[in-house]
């Protein structure tokens, strides 16, 4: 069965879940958490969206995300591929770290923000880690009670739900925390509509009024983006794949580059791989193209949704 497509554009909420290959621990001690934790710092200002929490398992990583101009794609391809390559380097290890397709639910946040960030911090209660989820260290609870200095969590916000005085809104906030452990788990908060939306229908059909204006999905295979390119530039998978560094092969090589991390889930090892070279190459390719003008990438752009070779897949009725 063919993977159901993304929807991603500014500003779009999501619960995302990511969990080890094979279900598989990601963390070994506390530094790796650490690593992790400053990773996902990083990579929030580099690309500047919003993370309203997050809880780090043992093989899994929960994280409550708003992007802003990057899609939640790149995001996640550029921290996971980070924490992955530092994670190899340590234990000497090769191979992928995360299953190759994390969850991704776009949510109402208006009215899910409050449930998930509660959801999100209960889960080592609910996993009998600790009985009071101020104990974890490994998620944004802490930051919420102020038992945590300086923090990337975009914390006042959800906060400012409770009460405009930051000692009652902590108060309230905590009581709120509490008073889901009275509630059943909510598997709906981890496994959405159909795996990927939170919402009553009102909020499906703006989701699918916003598609219509604003297709981003994430629905391509890399052959299919080949197979874009070669319309445009006259060039196949053997030319893009050559050895060859005239200006026709490398610009040819910096479309397709562009249009696999627009339009397919492949990360940039993928990428690479199909291409025969070094990732670091993928990521030359990447800028360099973003440095070029590209006179003919409105009509490529164009094509690719007037076409219905590559039209995107409507979303679920």
């Amino acid at each position: 069965m063919a993977r159901k497509p993304r929807v991603e554009y500014p500003g779009a909420f999501y619960h995302v879940i990511t969990r080890g290959n094979q279900r598989r621990d990601i963390f070994t001690d506390s530094r790796d958490r650490e690593r992790c934790i400053n990773k996902l710092k990083d990579y929030k200002e580099r690309y500047e969206f919003f993370i309203y929490a997050y809880t780090l398992m043992s093989n899994h990583i929960h994280l409550l995300i708003e992007t802003g101009n990057t899609s939640l794609s790149k995001i996640m391809q550029g921290f996971l591929q980070s924490y992955t390559q530092y994670y190899n380097r340590k234990y000497n290890t090769v191979g992928h770290l995360f299953q190759s397709r994390y969850k991704a639910i776009l949510c109402d946040k208006d009215a899910y923000l409050l449930q998930l960030v509660r959801y999100i911090h209960l889960n080592p209660v609910r996993a009998k880690i600790v009985e009071n989820p101020s104990d974890y260290l490994w998620s944004s609870h802490r930051v919420y009670l102020g038992l945590e200095g300086t923090s990337f969590i975009d914390y006042e916000f959800v906060l400012g739900q409770f009460s405009n005085h930051p000692i009652e809104a902590r108060r309230m906030y905590e009581n709120f925390i509490f008073d889901g452990l009275k509630e059943e788990r909510k598997e709906e908060y981890s496994k959405g509509i159909a795996g990927r939306f939170l919402g009553d229908k009102d909020f499906i059909a703006d989701i699918k009024k916003r598609f219509d204006k604003e297709p981003v999905l994430k629905n391509k295979t890399l052959q299919e983006v080949i197979k874009m390119v070669k319309q445009v530039t006259g060039l196949g998978e053997s030319e893009l794949k050559a050895r060859s560094r005239g200006k026709k092969e490398v610009k040819a090589r910096s479309l397709f580059v562009y249009l696999s991390l627009l339009y397919t889930d492949a990360s940039r090892i993928e990428i690479a791989r199909l291409l025969c070279r070094d990732p670091k190459m993928v990521t030359h390719l990447e800028k360099q193209f973003q440095e070029k003008e590209w006179k003919e990438l409105d009509t490529i752009m164009q094509d690719g949704v007037r076409n219905s070779r590559f039209q995107p897949d409507p979303i679920d009725r």
